[in-house]
């Protein structure tokens, strides 16, 4: 960030959707619960949780931090923020990455959504975003579409979807 380290946009990005949408803010509270997680951004991480008074607690990364991360970079930021870019595309294509339970996933997953939601309808937030994208190395948009399975099923995927009866029939509907 240019006027500021990642600890010190994390608490502001928290206080502005408190300040713009306290609904938001309680829900982001409430997915995060008492989950500690490292974020990391580029070559910067933090160490991020809410204690129990609600209050967001961001210190640096040091040592083996929590067993719940995840990293990104900030071009995949501006393509999400800029609408080029899905999370889940951005997850399997690896430009996210996400360690911890289904639980942990889950929740920063949804924390994200919350936020981008956010970011498009509050000035602070917008503002935010574009003190982000000004640091952001200019890169050519990125629209790509990852595909959750292969384009083609293989013979030995069709005999065993045959099988388990799981073909779907001519309408479209799993036969059987």
């Amino acid at each position: 960030m240019p006027d500021r380290g990642l600890a010190a946009f994390v608490a502001a990005l928290v206080a502005g959707l408190d300040a713009g949408e306290p609904g938001a803010g309680a829900r982001v509270r409430r997915l995060a619960g008492a989950r500690e997680a490292r974020i990391g951004l580029d070559d910067e991480a933090v160490d991020v949780r809410f204690d129990d008074a609600g209050l967001l607690r961001v210190t640096s990364a040091a040592g083996p931090g929590p067993a719940c991360w995840g990293r990104t970079d900030r071009g995949t930021v501006v393509d999400l923020l800029e609408a080029r870019l899905e999370v889940r595309d951005a997850v399997l294509s690896g430009r996210i990455e996400v360690v911890g339970t289904v639980d942990e996933v889950a929740a920063i997953f949804a924390l994200v959504e919350v936020l981008i939601a956010s970011s498009v309808r509050l000035p602070t937030l917008q503002a935010l975003a574009d003190e982000l994208l000004a640091g952001a190395p200019m890169a050519p948009p990125t629209a790509t579409r990852v595909a959750w399975y292969p384009a083609e099923t293989g013979p030995d995927e069709i005999v065993l979807l045959g099988e388990l009866d799981l073909l779907a029939d001519e309408l479209g509907g799993v036969a059987g």
